[in-house]
């Protein structure tokens, strides 16, 4: 996109230097006498204009013209004595390279100080290019710099000077070496050095792995040993023989199944991946723990994830990200290459899981093989373990991390996978997928002989009875066998019950155990007996839940009672776990007051030890917390937790933590840092712990999930509107700071949807600033306060929320608007031009294709890449299609290939070649189960999606540009044959030569480029190549009206109320109202590559060249609009480059803009187009305040 400068105010002073020739003439010749009578006038010429600088304060312009004199001359000053340094410098290296040449050109020389010799020489010659690299810069641009080129000299001049001197210091050192005796005192030394170099590789590990560690940003507490603070390991000789048949899957010959009883199964050890799944209570987790830590024993373990609905840890695009950095940890040669791959994509952390496991897993893997030269850099078999699958959050129909596990399978040798879960729907499908079909063991818990289970749950609780009876002295017969029995029954083969009781019986406070164990049996049994009256799916384990609550509600004093609910509603509604200090401090209780309620609750819950102030409180089973919220299942009222009430409070209680916390530089950076990325500001991680405690955080990041559950109250939207007027900007602050941006539209979009009528107008603006400035907010939250505070419309009350806190303010003249515009993003995508674009179904994703063949999936709120489609294109991609569901995507490219792609993954399901020439649009119908696409090889090609080998071709006479199918079910097809071919698909017999009847031609003056029909599929809208669109009926081929553009159509859309949208190759935009012919709004378009047209009537994105831009249809008619394109974005992008190496000439002749600066008093900006210099003024929004030179903003002058 071309982009108009501002033209200089009448303040703006012309100015002409020397030419080239002249300034290195000056620079390089002339005697010493004349340069110091230069350098003595141009002192004194400089020291005259300072005074009258000072002495024109009554005179604004001359002043100004002074100043800008003074600006040109200094900097002049500043390049004759860099330039004269440098030729200092040369002159001096000279001689020193010519002592260098003879004594290494003698050949009597020892080898070792040839050696030395060269090394320095090496060391010479790096100065000397880097010198003379200074010198062939352009002048002008060597006058710019010049401070930067003196303080270069300097700097080489003591470079050269300490490697002379070590260069002598080791001459030094090698004689006396040679010569002294003592050995053995040498000797000595020598090993100290090499142990204090070893203490030095140790450091280097640590600081390796620190910086894996900030680059990947694992899930510490996903890992192994965090996940036995939650579950526990399988009670001794119990599960053996499923214990065993995964160790023999994994290792068929290892030591250790000597010691184990035969496999309860065969396992296939041929299989990469064994799925471990199970009811809830079954055990699941207890065994992954279990295997898990014999296989860290036995070194055979690679890296675990143990997932949990709380936090990161349920977050998908934590894990792989989690797994290798273990695997990293565990494998230097793996890490080596892993840290290659970091270099080279620093952002990884926050790709999509596909992406993850081929670049962070996949990719280093395989340079380990490639570089393995015969030896083995990996055992055989390495074990990774992933538990608890189902407890992630993941809306896909089929699970996003085993469809990216089916793409990569046959590359992950030799890892192998160990999954366990439970049995949900899109954890069946994704095993379902081929690749890991045939690659998955499938091992079901509750297939293993129910005699086994019930075996291993009778040693449990003997021996766990038989521990509690011991403590008390309740004597070796106790309890009774036929209790034991009885307590067995009960359990119906659930560990989850067993342990539950378990803990139920061995209550330290209550110290009755016996009189527990008759309770427990006592509701189980009444329990037992309800059986066929009750809805509860467990019904006993249901009975043990609320006999646990009202043992430990009767230890409780009245007022710990009353808050009883609410803690435990909190518990297991949080969004993550949290410690009992940070639910203190949440829920606004006094200290102390969680860690003196809940020990009662040992039996269900995970308590800290006391003097553990930080790790989290947890749930036993996640069967506890679906119990308490389902009164189906919790029967008594007292502890029966309505979520949305308890959403409320939470809301009500993040709210008013942040609007008591919230502030601005909540992390107290120093002005010299506020300026910088986020992770470049000192100490990060030490002060976001000190200055944003964990109740805080918490609020930051869920209040917005915890509104949209919420029952919404008068006290909810007084504290709500007090932090949107007070801190909205603070928390977007914070945000930024723990790199949580990337959700922040979608959660304003979420409250503002839920609270209807009652949304602060600020939500709307904090929504359209992350969308407009997401590039800055979510790497710099420092650079927010005053990239909004110059940018945002001139009439959004967050402008002035920012200006509040804004350091130092500098004021665009031109360009803004007073209101937010239509355009939501306007980013640069890293491919190259933009030929095709398509909206997915649900608007929250965009597709985009590229002259270079490849594709990207972007988000439709940030513009942010989410993963890239590279596979078997290799021309440009002209069209792009989502399947109704949004599931898959279709592309169709030049060089005749259709690819379907898998959206979760960007994997290439299919690649059809059944075109002869360019492939110009592609389509779904609208059950899915079709697909088609138009070539200019003059034909239409159908096909199955679910058997896409057999195609039918419908035939046309010329191009064909253009297919879509219609709600009906019909196909449409516009070509270069000026025509609109309406094909009926339906009822086609493929088992034979396929028939296809037309059904009719709708003929047109010139050639088709785009069709649409409408949603009841009554009217068949053609764009035409010279602009004008033809509506029909479908039924008759009726011609109705014509609707008059003024350049070619490129995408139609009709939209509900008899809308039709319509996109322009070069015009504005139209909103056609088709039973009047009238155009209702417009969108302003000077030029548009590709555009495509959002289904909820809203949205629109369009490309030119590499930019796409998504925008909103207005809220009112615009005709014959014109806005300024985003001049302060582009200016401010240039003046914080030094240098452009591509350059295009600008609409007057000149080359575009080489380089620009601010002066140091803020006032003028002095920017170079080619040979001329420009200087513009600078308006203060803060009158009197100083700006510093380095600051990223720029005025734009009148």
């Amino acid at each position: 996109m071309h982009y108009r400068r501002a033209r200089p105010a009448s303040s703006t002073i012309a100015l002409s230097l020397p030419s080239t020739g002249m300034v290195q003439s000056t620079a390089t010749t002339g005697d010493s006498r004349k340069k110091n009578i230069a350098k003595t006038s141009l002192n004194l010429l400089i020291s005259a204009l300072k005074i009258t600088k000072e002495m024109a304060s009554a005179c604004p312009p001359l002043r100004l013209a002074v100043e800008a004199l003074l600006i040109v001359l200094e900097a002049y000053k500043g390049y004759s004595e860099a330039t004269e340094a440098i030729e200092t410098l040369l002159s001096r290296i000279q001689p020193l390279n010519d002592i260098l040449e003879k004594v290494q050109s003698n050949g009597d020389c020892p080898q070792a100080l040839k050696d030395r010799l060269t090394v320095l020489a090496s060391k010479v010659t790096e100065v000397v290019k880097a010198a003379k690299e200074v010198q062939s810069t352009r002048w002008i641009l060597q006058l710019m710099n010049s401070a930067n080129y003196m303080e270069k000299t300097e700097s080489w001049m003591k470079m050269l000077d300490w490697h002379i001197r070590s260069f002598v210091l080791e001459g030094t050192i090698m004689l006396e070496l040679t010569v002294n005796q003592g050995i053995i005192s040498m000797n000595s030394r020598f090993n100290q050095v090499v142990e204090g170099i070893n203490e030095l590789h140790k450091g280097l590990d640590i600081l390796a792995h620190d910086a894996l560690y900030r680059s990947l940003r694992p899930v510490i507490e996903a890992e192994l040993y965090y996940g036995s603070s939650v579950h526990v390991q399988c009670h001794e000789n119990t599960r053996m023989e499923v214990l065993a048949t995964l160790c023999s899957w994994l290792h068929p010959g290892h030591p250790r199944l000597a010691t184990l009883p035969a496999p309860v199964v065969r396992a296939l050890s041929d299989r990469s991946i064994v799925w471990l799944h199970a009811l809830a209570g079954s055990g699941k987790s207890t065994i992954a723990l279990t295997v898990a830590g014999w296989w860290e024993k036995d070194e055979l373990l690679g890296a675990s994830y143990f997932c949990a609905r709380d936090g990161q840890r349920s977050n998908i695009n934590c894990i792989f990200r989690t797994i290798a950095y273990q695997l990293a940890l565990r494998f230097s040669v793996f890490r080596e290459h892993l840290t290659k791959i970091l270099e080279a994509h620093p952002n990884l952390y926050s790709s999509d899981p596909t992406r993850q496991l081929e670049k962070l897993i996949v990719e280093p893997l395989k340079a380990v093989h490639a570089n393995a030269n015969g030896e083995a850099p990996f055992p055989a078999h390495v074990a990774v373990v992933i538990d608890a699958l189902d407890e992630c959050t993941d809306n896909k129909a089929t699970s996003t991390i085993l469809k990216s596990l089916a793409r990569y399978i046959d590359q992950l040798s030799p890892l192998k996978f160990l999954i366990t879960s439970r049995l949900e729907e899109n954890i069946t499908q994704g095993f379902l997928l081929q690749s890991l079909d045939e690659n998955t063991h499938r091992l079901a818990l509750n297939k293993i002989p129910e005699d086994l289970t019930k075996r291993d749950i009778t040693v449990f609780l003997r021996s766990r009875l038989a521990a509690i009876g011991n403590v008390f002295d309740l004597g070796a017969s106790w309890p009774a066998p036929e209790r034991l029995e009885n307590l067995v029954d009960l359990s119906e083969l659930l560990f989850i019950f067993a342990a539950l009781a378990a803990r139920y019986i061995e209550d330290q406070a209550e110290r009755d155990p016996d009189g527990r164990l008759r309770s427990l049996l006592d509701a189980g049994n009444a329990a037992a007996a309800k059986r066929g009256t009750s809805t509860s799916v467990f019904p006993i384990l249901d009975a043990l839940y609320i006999q646990v609550l009202e043992t430990a509600a009767k230890g409780l004093g009245d007022a710990l009672k009353a808050q009883l609910k609410l803690i435990l509603g909190t518990i297991v509604l949080a969004e993550q776990r949290l410690s009992p200090a940070t639910l203190d401090a949440l829920l606004d209780l006094p200290t102390g007051t969680v860690r003196r309620v809940l020990p009662v609750f040992g039996a269900i819950l995970i308590i800290p030890d006391r003097e553990d102030n930080t790790t989290p409180i947890g749930i036993i089973h996640l069967s506890f917390p679906n119990f308490l919220v389902d009164p189906t299942r919790c029967t008594d009222q007292g502890f029966l937790v309505r979520p949305r009430i308890q959403h409320s409070h939470i809301t009500f209680r993040c709210l008013s933590i942040m609007n008591l916390a919230l502030k601005y530089n909540i992390l107290e950076v120093v002005s010299e840092h506020d300026r910088v990325l986020n992770g470049e500001i000192p100490n990060l991680s030490a002060r976001l712990s000190q200055r944003i405690p964990a109740a805080l955080e918490y609020a930051c990041r869920y209040w917005t999930t915890h509104l949209c559950k919420a029952e919404i109250g008068e006290d909810l939207l007084t504290a709500l509107e007090e932090f949107c007027t007070s801190h909205l900007l603070h928390w977007l602050e914070v945000l930024s700071l723990l790199g949580c941006i990337d959700g922040v539209v979608e959660a304003l979009q979420s409250v503002q949807a839920c609270l209807k009528a009652n949304v602060p107008s600020l939500l709307y603006d904090c929504e359209r600033a992350v969308r407009a400035f997401y590039p800055i907010i979510s790497t710099s939250a420092m650079h927010m306060y005053s990239t909004i505070a110059i940018f945002a419309p001139l009439d959004a009350p967050i402008r002035g929320l920012a200006a509040a806190n804004a350091r130092t303010l500098l004021a665009v003249r031109v360009g803004l608007e007073n209101t937010w515009s239509d355009t939501l993003v306007l980013r640069v995508t890293d491919g190259q031009d933009i030929e095709a674009l398509a909206f997915s179904p649900d608007g929250t994703y965009i597709a985009c294709g590229h002259a270079d063949g490849t594709a990207q999936l972007l988000n439709a709120h940030t513009g942010t890449e989410l993963r890239a489609f590279e596979g078997n294109a290799k021309e440009l991609i002209w069209s792009l299609s989502f399947s109704p569901i949004g599931k898959e995507l279709l592309s169709g490219s030049h060089d005749g290939a259709v690819d379907l792609w898998d959206v979760a993954t960007g994997a290439n399901l299919y690649t059809w070649e059944a075109h002869s020439a360019s492939v110009n649009s592609v389509a779904w119908s609208p059950d899915g189960t079709l697909a088609a696409s138009a070539s200019d090889d003059k034909t239409v090609r159908l096909w199955r999606s679910a058997s896409p080998e057999t195609t039918v071709v419908l035939q046309h006479d010329d191009r064909v540009h253009h297919v879509i199918f219609a709600p009906d079910g019909d196909l449409l097809s516009g070509s270069h044959e000026n025509t609109c071919k309406i094909w009926n698909t339906r009822g086609v017999d493929w088992g034979m030569e396929a028939n296809i009847k037309l059904n009719r031609t709708l003929k047109h003056d010139t050639w088709v480029t785009t069709v649409a029909v409408s949603l009841d599929s009554r009217l068949v809208a053609c764009g035409l190549e010279n602009g004008e669109i033809v509506l029909w009926t479908k039924s008759d081929g009726q011609r109705l009206r014509s609707l008059l553009g003024q350049s070619p159509v490129i995408s139609l859309v009709f939209y509900p109320s008899s809308l039709l949208a319509a996109a322009y190759e070069m015009s504005p935009f139209a909103l056609w109202d088709v039973s009047t012919g009238a155009p209702v709004k417009r969108v302003d378009n000077t030029y548009a590559r590709a555009a495509a047209f959002a289904s909820d009537s809203l949205h629109i994105v369009h490309a030119v060249a590499d930019e796409f831009n998504v925008r909103l249809w207005p809220s009112e008619l615009k005709q014959n609009a014109t806005r300024t394109k985003a001049i302060s974005r582009k200016l401010k992008q240039l003046v914080q480059r030094s240098s452009v190496e591509d350059r295009e000439p600008a609409e007057n002749g000149r080359t575009d803009l080489e380089a620009a600066t601010i002066s140091p008093t803020g006032k003028l900006v002095l920017a170079v187009y080619g040979d001329e210099l420009r200087i513009y003024e600078v308006v203060r929004v803060r009158e009197g305040e100083q700006i510093a030179a380095e600051r990223s903003e720029v005025a734009i002058c009148d």
